[in-house]
């Protein structure tokens, strides 16, 4: 890791899409132990920005830097080994026991599918953390879009990565599930990872998130979680009004059309 526990910094970023520019200059830091939601409208780039920041994305100008490296320069096993990304939607082509598709979170570790040992109980134990151990023996093809989600986060933790990128990890799942997954993605970065999720809930995020990289068409803003969710930004960002309502130590955003 690089100096300052920086893991992930773009410098400068450009992204474009079918001749659309998404993300220009943009500079930003995610660091150890940080948990990093992205907030924006729909069509703003949040996707894009974790596909480029996994490697799967090639910037138009500016770079990504994971480790202190250009992304360019790591092999696809150290890209494995430092980053891991979790996507919106799973495709699936055949049948296979849950255990196993997390499994396959470990062969990048030098890990395989035996019966035995210590990659399978880690599958278990990423299976027990997002609350599906009772389906490790059942059919992948036969679960729901939520615990389909959850099986694929739990094949991230298996893959251990040190920056953990998420594209609406929560998108899929019922309010209890979606507590769930925000709480342990903070426990991932309370526990020394890095952790980018983009997200539509204004309020999960302000609940759970360390920092907030908040995009919109006029520009973006980062910073921890008290300097970017305020009615201002969030209204230039979403096009609409917010206020806060309701008492106590954390009330709730809600938005009015402009």
């Amino acid at each position: 890791m690089s100096a300052g526990g920086t893991l992930l910094q773009a410098q400068a970023l450009e992204l474009r899409v079918s001749g659309r520019t998404l993300l220009q200059g943009l500079d930003w830091q995610v660091g150890a132990g940080e948990f990093w939601c992205v907030l924006g409208r729909n069509g703003v780039g949040k996707s894009s920005l974790l596909h480029a920041a996994a490697g799967l994305l090639a910037a138009s100008d500016g770079a990504f830097r994971l480790g202190g490296a250009p992304l360019s320069a790591l092999s696809p096993v150290r890209l494995a080994l430092l980053r891991g990304l979790l996507l919106q939607h799973q495709h699936d082509a055949f049948s296979m026991p849950v255990a196993d598709a997390v499994m396959a979170g470990r062969f990048a570790r030098g890990g395989g599918w035996a019966e035995e040992g210590e990659d399978r109980r880690l599958a278990l134990a990423a299976l027990q953390r997002v609350g599906l151990a009772h389906l490790a023996a059942a059919d992948l093809l036969k679960l729901s879009g939520g615990e389909r989600q959850r099986v694929a986060l739990a094949t991230l933790l298996a893959q251990d990565p040190e920056l953990y990128l998420l594209d609406e990890p929560t998108s899929h799942q019922d309010i209890a599930a979606q507590l769930q997954i925000m709480q342990l993605l903070r426990d991932l970065a309370a526990g020394g990872k890095a952790v980018v999720a983009s997200c539509h809930d204004i309020n999960l995020a302000r609940r759970f998130a360390t920092h907030v990289l908040l995009l919109g068409e006029a520009g973006h803003r980062a910073g921890t979680t008290a300097q970017t969710m305020l009615p201002e930004p969030l209204g230039e960002a979403f096009g609409c009004r917010f206020r806060l309502v309701g008492e106590g130590a954390l009330p709730l955003f809600v938005a009015d059309a402009l």
